[in-house]
């Protein structure tokens, strides 16, 4: 299968056998046409060494070869390389042996050929004069068929790898449009639950006006309007205008003081608002939703709420404080507000933000900082 995938499907096992014996064929013809102009006769006995030596060695390397490129084991390889010297030269050695029994001393040529081999017996074919000699016989005579055998191997090694990093990459790939997907549908549920907790608050602080027969019902619900406008239009967005926040804000304070009347202080400070700054939308309401919530709501006896809005520098400073009175019932239910921007900050704004909350004796802080 993987041969298949390299060389292609008509690369058989009948095709490859067929292919290998033309090689040889033509490997040995190229020997036959050396040794028949240097030893005439004679050519069979090195002919058949040689390619003894190298079909041994092409296949001993077709063998090991390509698991040692995989792994990327360098030192076995040059090894393989010395080895493959020693049993060129041992077999030529015993092959020099038989020649001069066989080969007559008339050809003084070939004796002197086989002398350089023979005259100091096996061990004297490693003395240093004699090696540059032997290894570019050595290299002359096993270049040719190993080199093919070589590159093939390379080129097998590269495509694999080629393949494995074009499988790696698709997985990558693959893992980050999951993640992608995951998160949306995440955003998508988070944004889904915002408007409905939102919206039950608010209504649930005009039925107290309705309730109470307050004269700026009729103004609230106005308001209500412009920040369902927001809600159902502007919030499609990832990102929207800061202004446009901070109108939404605006609007939600004034709905607040509606209800409130001077029972209630609310402070706005803003600072540095100019455009192009851009921001998650209804990603502040809920720290204010929350001062309102454990402040006014909890109890009105000296209730305060006092928000502080700064962008210095592409940097958003959010300062939400409110009062508290410890000695007013705690609200039973609730949460799911700042869970919520808590787990969207984290999407939209990882590693750009910071959020601390501070608590004392009679007010309750929080302090975003956002990286536009």
């Amino acid at each position: 299968m993987e041969r298949e995938l390299v060389w292609g499907a008509w690369y058989t096992p009948r095709i490859r056998v067929l292919i290998h014996m033309l090689f040889w064929l033509v490997v040995f013809i190229l020997y036959y046409f050396s040794y028949k102009r240097l030893v005439g006769q004679y050519f069979w006995i090195f002919s058949i060494k040689d390619i003894t030596v190298t079909a041994s060695l092409f296949y001993f390397a077709s063998w090991l070869m390509p698991k040692w490129v995989s792994r990327g084991k360098i030192i076995p390889s040059l090894l393989f390389i010395f080895f493959c010297y020693f049993w060129w030269l041992s077999l030529t050695y015993l092959d020099c042996r038989i020649a001069v029994n066989i080969i007559p001393y008339s050809e003084k040529k070939i004796h002197e050929y086989l002398d350089i081999f023979l005259e100091d017996g096996y061990l004297g074919l490693f003395n240093l004069h004699k090696v540059p000699d032997l290894v570019l016989d050595f290299l002359f005579l096993v270049s040719l068929p190993l080199a093919p055998k070589l590159t093939k191997v390379l080129f097998d090694r590269a495509y694999q790898l080629t393949i494995l990093e074009k499988d790696r990459v698709r997985l990558e790939r693959d893992k980050f449009a999951l993640e992608r997907d995951n998160l949306q549908m995440e955003l998508n549920i988070l944004k889904s639950q915002i408007s409905p907790h939102f919206i039950f608050n608010t209504l649930n602080s005009m039925y107290r006006m309705a309730e109470k027969q307050d004269a700026k019902t009729p103004e609230a619900i106005l308001n209500l309007s412009n920040l369902l406008r927001h809600i159902l239009y502007q919030t499609k967005d990832e990102m929207i205008y800061i202004s446009q926040e901070v109108q939404f804000l605006k609007d939600f304070i004034s709905l607040m003081k509606l209800r409130y009347g001077d029972s209630v202080q609310i402070d706005f400070n803003i600072k540095n608002t100019e455009e192009p700054y851009q921001i998650v939308p209804l990603i502040l309401i809920s720290f204010l939703e929350n001062a309102i919530k454990h402040g006014p709501e909890r109890s009105r006896k000296d209730a305060w709420i006092k928000i502080d809005f700064n962008i210095d520098d592409g940097i958003l400073d959010y300062k939400v404080t409110n009062s508290v009175n410890n000695l007013a019932e705690k609200h039973q239910y609730g949460g799911l507000g700042l869970q919520n921007v808590q787990r969207r900050l984290d999407i939209y704004y990882r590693d750009c933000y910071m959020i601390d909350f501070s608590q004392n004796n009679d007010s309750y802080a929080v302090f975003l900082k956002i990286k536009l």
